[in-house]
């Protein structure tokens, strides 16, 4: 029944039957750059253990595999799971009780060993000095009681911090500039000995870093003939404005040249029926 996982199943599977998990929600378009270029998870990291419904849904996947669509899969194996007796889910429950006290033993270790913490944060890069109003603020929260009392605390911590005096604020301020100093040549110092990029290039960073100029150089040239392709575009419209109006401006001038060869014409005619009725009347 049990067989190795090396995560929560294959992509497309919840980890809870879709009445427990509720629907699936996809990433916003802004989104998913940033998650495509997720760091990398730590290989020591313990690997989550999967639940009892990742394990049903491994067996009902094998079992109706040529009897099921892949996408009807999903919802019968929850139909199936909703209506099991408490006997019956037992016999995933339990195991995978015992994967996840296997998993919290091994997490544990992982912590404790400073892995967790080297992976987040190089240990040997040099550590911020806390600023004035971080001073203030970790006393505040050294004083405090109780959970609630600091999140009170961390809320009102700014209108707190501004009603001090200067005298008051003076006492947090003391070696600040110093310890701003020392940092940055250390920091600096750091850089420079190449422990930074050796670093960004284990935990998978530099990797990172290299796709994102990728995907900026790619999105500057899509970006770059997107543009280019407007203006080409632009161009033809202000031609072809310019053309229409060019023909319109002669259109326009031959209509008014015939409204005034017309206008001679009739003046001649009626000149010469004018002149006709003079001869006429001169005759009689």
């Amino acid at each position: 029944m049990l067989r190795p996982l090396n995560h929560l199943v294959r992509a497309g599977c919840a980890s809870a039957p879709p009445s427990v998990a509720g629907p699936r929600i996809p990433l916003p378009a802004f989104a998913r750059p940033l998650a495509a270029l997720a760091k990398p998870r730590d290989p020591e990291k313990p690997l989550r253990p999967a639940s009892p419904w990742i394990l049903f849904l491994q067996d009902f996947r094998a079992d109706q595999s040529t009897k099921l669509k892949a996408k009807e899969v999903l919802s019968e194996a929850s139909k199936k799971w909703r209506g099991m007796q408490a006997g019956e889910k037992a016999k995933y429950e339990e195991p995978a009780q015992a994967l996840k006290a296997k998993y919290s033993e091994a997490m544990k270790s992982y912590k404790e060993s400073g892995k967790q913490d080297a992976w987040k944060r190089d240990p040997e890069r040099p550590k911020k000095p806390l600023t004035p109003f971080f001073k203030f603020m970790e006393e505040q929260r050294a004083a405090a009681g109780n959970p609630k009392e600091v999140v009170e605390i961390t809320k009102s911590a700014g209108l707190k911090w501004k009603s001090l005096s200067e005298s008051e604020k003076s006492r947090y301020a003391a070696g600040w500039a110093e310890a701003k100093e020392k940092y940055a040549a250390e920091l600096q110092a750091y850089k420079d000995s190449g422990k930074e990029a050796k670093w960004e290039k284990r935990v998978g960073i530099t990797a990172l870093k290299e796709k994102m100029q990728v995907r900026i150089a790619s999105k500057a040239r899509t970006q770059k003939a997107k543009d280019a392709n407007k203006a080409k575009l632009q161009k033809a419209k202000a031609v072809e404005k310019a053309k229409k109006a060019k023909e319109t401006e002669k259109a326009k001038k031959a209509k008014e040249a015939e409204k005034v060869k017309k206008a001679k014409a009739a003046e001649k005619a009626k000149k010469a029926a004018v002149r006709s009725k003079a001869k006429a009347k001169a005759k009689v």
